[in-house]
């Protein structure tokens, strides 16, 4: 299959496990089985295509909505990136508490 083909397939395949559907709600990570470790290697990995990337592709696309994704279902196990007082290079991932900064919920549309 052509580069191109293999990530629009990736996209189709990443918005149908996440339950997307056309009515655009927020998605409910609650049920994950992922560990935090797990999900916060997923994360690093989709930040490190991200981050920064000023391309188009639609392989750093999916990093990106990828990395959203991870980032919600993180704090549905109740951990968060940052905390309101840190500048940005000293957050880190932590159990959540009153100050700890949260992902916005994640809506996907799918036709």
């Amino acid at each position: 299959m052509p580069r191109s083909g293999r990530y629009l397939l990736s996209i189709a395949v990443l918005l149908a496990a996440c339950g997307a559907t056309s009515a655009q709600s927020p998605l409910d990570f609650s049920g994950a089985t992922e560990t935090p470790e797990e999900l916060i290697a997923l994360y690093d990995a989709a930040d490190g295509q991200c981050r920064l990337s000023t391309s188009d592709d639609v392989e750093i696309q999916v990093a990106c909505v990828s990395r959203s994704i991870y980032g919600a279902a993180l704090n549905a196990q109740d951990w968060c990136y940052g905390r309101e007082s840190e500048a940005n290079a000293d957050m880190e991932w932590h159990a959540c508490a009153a100050e700890s900064l949260r992902f916005p919920p994640v809506s996907v549309t799918y036709p």
